[in-house]
Formats: C-alpha cells, structure tokens, sequence
C-alpha cells in the first residue's frame, strides 16, 4: 500500500515536472539510474531507443524545444514489486498528452509507459504512444523525408 502511493506520487511529479515550460530534467531524471535506457514505440512500429541518463536528458530538451506547451495527465498508475525489503518494481502510468508545436499546431494523444525500477532508480523505461487522433503521418513528414519530433 506504502509503496504504490510512493509510486502514484513519484509518476505524477514527474510528469508535472514534463508538463512545465521549461523541463527540469535534473529534477526528472533524479530516479533514473545513469545507464537508463528509454525506448520510445508505437502502433507503427516507429521508435527509438536512447541509452544513458545525459542522451534522455537532450532528448527531453529537443522535445521541450520542438513543443514549447506541453501537458501530460497520468490517468492510472499501476505497480508489481515492493519497495520493501526489495526495492525493485514494475511501474505501468496510462497517459494523456496535450502539446502545441512552435508553429501553433495543437495535438492530443495517449500512450502507456511502463518502468522498471533497480533500487528505486529508473533502468528501463517503455513507452507505447497511440497515434490516434493524430494527423496522417505524411502530414508531419518534413521535405527531407525524416520525421518531425
């Protein structure tokens, strides 16, 4: 019970700290560990994987600088493990995000991220963005052919 409630308050911090104007990815990242890894995927298959706590951290600061608003609801926290007397879990946070690009450009959409957690640090972090609601992906294909952030 004590460990799910240290969880929900741990998951909704940070994605208070996410949804700021500025991301304060020190404070964000304090419970990852520095060899975190954060795997990024959707129904399409698109993603990426990032390896190390400064990577995640650039990429946070990009996705600050591509979305200048940006507000992210957890909807339902949910763990396995304790933190008692070891301290290693399984998070799972179902989300919504609201985020606006530098073009003015709104966009909703949800995702599940799921957590591993070693001693109460972040080590593998998978997140599963829906594209529905979204517009076409052609639409955010930039004429260089990559995708936009």
């Amino acid at each position: 019970m004590i460990e799910s409630m240290i969880a929900k308050r741990m998951m909704r911090s940070s994605f208070d700290i996410m949804s700021q104007d500025h991301i304060d990815t020190d404070a964000f990242l304090k419970q990852w560990a520095d060899d975190a890894v954060w795997d990024g995927t959707s129904e399409l298959g698109v993603g990426q994987t990032i390896k190390g706590k400064k990577a995640i951290a650039d990429w946070f600061h990009r996705w600050e600088q591509e979305f200048p608003k940006r507000k992210l609801v957890a909807k339902n926290v949910c763990m396995s493990g304790t933190c008692l007397p070891s301290p290693n879990m399984v998070v799972m946070v179902d989300w919504t995000c609201w985020e606006t690009d530098k073009q003015g450009r709104e966009y909703k959409y949800d995702g599940v991220t799921v957590i591993h957690m070693r001693n109460m640090k972040a080590v593998r972090v998978t997140e599963h963005i829906s594209f529905a609601g979204l517009p076409p992906i052609s639409s955010l294909i930039k004429p260089t052919g990559k995708v936009q952030a």
